[in-house]
């Protein structure tokens, strides 16, 4: 018989659709290894959110999510309301999967950034939540992969003239599905927006601590719209060595600066077979601190 516990894991692991957003360079099949590597933990910490495929598999009692990237937190915030994931999937559940409905999605996410992501008129709730729509509406109904990205608002509708892959509308529709399932997870999760620095440098360094850090990638993490430089790699490094207790999970490419950064003297690496946005196999690593 599976305990109170287990049977909460599994309501909270959404069927099909397994990240909030179909974030560039995501890793959505390293996720469980990701949950399994981060057990035992009671507090977890979450510097790089993107997509958020990880935080369905991790079970601590605190887990901290963040990110620079505004748009996508104040998705996961809404989700993690009750009254408002209703709302956003009631909303999302009458559109028509059409291209007038994806540019102006793309519009309205435009202006928040011009706007500053400020709410002038009051009504800061109801406009959070026509945020989220029109992020949602963006990411989902757009082109696959590109949350995240330079480009995450520009293009037009990925309508198949063929029958080779799954269907756009389809994924979309599962994506508005999946909802309830993620508003499970989202609710457990306490959200930042904060200088991935600002973050590691609040967190305690205690047993039973977590991070799980997935930074841009060297080399093809410049495509994010928060990019990292080789310095800023040289500093994470820096700082994720500091720490003594806290168990620490990083996600990388197997590259020649993640090797000198990540030495294996030091770091426990699990080598896996990952794959790139054109689909080409790229050789994927979770390194693991002394534990």
């Amino acid at each position: 018989m599976k305990t109170k516990a287990e049977v909460g894991k599994r309501k909270a692991e959404p069927g099909g659709i397994t990240t909030l957003a179909p974030w560039f360079g995501g890793s959505r099949f390293l996720a469980p290894k990701v949950g399994k590597m981060l057990a035992g933990c009671s507090w977890v910490g979450i510097p790089f959110a993107g997509g958020m495929p990880e935080v369905a598999h991790i079970h601590a009692s605190t887990i901290v999510v963040n990110d620079l990237h505004r748009h996508v937190m104040n998705l996961a915030c809404v989700v993690s309301s009750h009254r408002g994931v209703k709302r956003l999937a009631g909303h999302l559940s009458k559109l028509p999967f059409h291209p007038d409905v994806l540019a102006e999605a793309q519009r309205h996410c435009m202006e928040m950034e011009r706007a500053g992501f400020t709410f002038g008129d009051g009504r800061g709730q109801d406009l959070s939540e026509r945020w989220a729509l029109n992020y949602f509406i963006t990411v989902w109904m757009g082109r696959s992969g590109n949350a995240g990205t330079e480009n995450e608002f520009y293009g037009g509708l990925p309508v198949r003239w063929n029958a080779n892959g799954g269907d756009s509308n389809t994924r979309f529709r599962s994506a508005v599905a999946s909802l309830m399932a993620w508003h499970e997870i989202m609710a457990r999760c306490n959200f930042l927006v904060q200088d991935c620095f600002e973050f590691l440098g609040n967190v305690q360094d205690s047993p039973r601590h977590g991070l799980y850090c997935d930074p841009p990638f060297p080399d093809c993490g410049v495509k994010y719209r928060h990019s990292f430089t080789d310095d800023k790699h040289r500093q994470l490094a820096r700082m994720l060595a500091a720490f003594e207790h806290v168990k620490v999970v990083c996600r990388f490419y197997d590259h020649p600066l993640v090797r000198e950064l990540y030495p294996e003297t030091r770091w426990t690496w699990h080598h896996f077979t990952g794959r790139k946005q054109n689909h080409a196999i790229a050789p994927e690593v979770l390194l693991l601190n002394g534990f």
